[in-house]
C-alpha cells in the first residue's frame, strides 16, 4: 500500500533492517513480502545491490503501453461473452463504493477501490494468464497511476470512465467498451505527458540560436554578420 500511494517513490531502496523495525516483523516475512512484490511488478531486485521501487523509462512506458493496451482489449473481447447478472452486480457495488471513496477524498480507499476494479474486471474474463499478465503490467506504471490521482479532479474522471465500462457491457456493445477501456487505459498516460517538461525541438532550438545572434547584430542600431560576431573575418 505504501507503493501504491507514493509513500514509497520510484527508485527508493528498501533497507531490511528499516523495513523490519517499521513494521516490526521477521527478516524472514519482509524478505518473503520483498519476493511477492518482485513477482506482482512492485519491486526490482539486483543481486548484490537488493531491493527497490520499481521505476520506468519513457521509452519502456510506451512499449509497455502497447502491450498492455492490446491485453486490456482482448479482456473487453473475452468479458463481453462472460458478463452476467451477478457480475454486472458486483461490477456496480464496487463502483459506488468507488465514488464514496473519492467524495471522502482518502487517498487510500480511492486507490484500493480503483484496483478491486480493474482487479474484479481481469478476473471475470476466466482467463488466468491474462489476469496475471495484466496485473503486473498495471502494477509496472504504478507511480505514474499515483501522479494521476494526485492531480486535481482526476479521480471524478475515471468514476465517469468506470460508469460508461459498465454501461457498454451491460449494453453488450464491444465496440463501445473498447473505446471506453481505451480511454480509461490512456488517461493516466495523457496526464503524465502533459505534466512532463517540453523539450525544445531541433527546429526550435535553431530558431532560438537564430534570434538571439539577430539581436545581438542590430546592437546599437548596427548591423553585425555573423563571423564578425564570433570574433572571425570573413573571407
Amino acid at each position: 500500500m505504501a507503493i501504491l500511494t507514493g509513500e514509497l517513490k520510484p527508485r527508493e531502496r528498501l533497507v531490511e533492517s528499516e523495513l523490519i523495525k517499521k513494521f516490526n516483523v521477521k527478516r524472514f516475512t519482509i524478505r518473503k513480502a520483498i519476493q511477492e512484490l518482485v513477482h506482482l511488478g512492485f519491486v526490482e531486485f539486483t543481486p548484490n545491490k537488493g531491493a527497490r521501487v520499481a521505476d520506468i523509462t519513457d521509452e519502456e512506458l510506451e512499449d509497455l503501453y502497447c502491450v498492455r493496451l492490446s491485453l486490456e482489449l482482448l479482456a473487453a473481447e473475452l468479458l463481453i461473452k462472460k458478463i452476467t447478472p451477478d457480475k454486472l452486480g458486483l461490477l456496480w457495488k464496487i463502483h459506488k463504493e468507488y465514488s464514496r471513496a473519492v467524495e471522502s477524498g482518502v487517498l487510500e480507499d480511492m486507490v484500493m477501490k480503483n484496483e478491486e476494479f480493474h482487479q474484479a474486471i481481469y478476473a471475470m474474463t476466466e482467463n488466468r494468464f491474462l489476469a496475471d499478465n495484466l496485473e503486473r503490467l498495471k502494477n509496472g506504471i504504478f507511480a505514474l497511476r499515483y501522479n494521476a490521482y494526485v492531480s486535481l479532479g482526476i479521480p471524478r474522471v475515471s468514476i465517469a470512465q468506470h460508469e460508461a465500462i459498465i454501461i457498454a457491457l451491460a449494453e453488450g456493445d464491444l465496440e463501445k467498451l473498447k473505446r471506453c477501456v481505451r480511454e480509461n487505459i490512456i488517461y493516466p498516460k495523457m496526464i503524465h505527458e502533459a505534466k512532463k517538461p517540453k523539450q525544445p525541438s531541433a527546429e526550435g532550438a535553431k530558431g532560438f540560436v537564430d534570434g538571439m545572434l539577430r539581436e545581438k547584430r542590430e546592437t546599437n542600431g548596427k548591423t553585425i554578420d555573423g563571423p564578425a560576431l564570433a570574433g572571425t573575418r570573413s573571407t
